[in-house]
């Protein structure tokens, strides 16, 4: 085999290089298959089952079900993982983020009360996330583009983008 691989003009280094990794190769595959013959030739498999209700109840938004049932399971298993569990909290959390709270403003405010054609400068300053500069550019835009025809039109002023527009849309009307 040797005198085989001299055809291919390899230099002895290089030999010795291609031998090694064969040894390396054959090794590696012996011993894979001695494991496997010693575990009653079957791999050992992971029980997917609670990652995958985990999974659906996160997906579901049952973020404190999963919470509760992980930390009721910590107390059954010898090693808890404290980071699995920081992790279904962080998820709780990030649900809980849809149920944000109003601001002082959004409390005095009641919803589609405000016509945004009609109101004035300090009415708009009510809404949440709109100061003066913003509120006096709402009042620009309306003027020279005679006002607007639906509320989403209000994104059109400079400063209101998508967020700004999901916290005040239901304050606003267009009459």
């Amino acid at each position: 085999m040797i005198k085989n691989l001299y055809n291919f003009n390899f230099t002895k280094n290089e030999l010795k290089v291609i031998l090694f990794v064969i040894i390396i190769l054959i090794s590696g595959f012996s011993i894979k298959y001695i494991k496997y013959l010693s575990s009653n030739n079957s791999y050992s498999s992971f029980d997917y089952s609670q990652t995958e209700e985990t999974f659906k109840k996160l997906s579901r938004g049952n973020a404190n079900s999963v919470v509760n049932d992980s930390l009721e399971k910590t107390d059954t298993i010898k090693n808890p993982d404290i980071n699995l569990i920081q992790k279904l909290r962080t998820a709780e959390d990030s649900l809980k983020f849809k149920e944000r709270k109003k601001s002082k403003k959004e409390e005095k405010l009641k919803p589609k009360s405000i016509n945004i054609n009609t109101a004035s400068k300090e009415i708009l300053v009510g809404l949440p996330g709109v100061g003066e500069s913003t509120a006096e550019k709402i009042i620009k835009y309306r003027e020279t583009h005679n006002g607007f025809k639906k509320i989403e039109s209000i994104m059109k002023v400079k400063g209101i983008g998508k967020k700004k527009f999901e916290k005040i849309k239901e304050y606003i009307i267009v009459e």
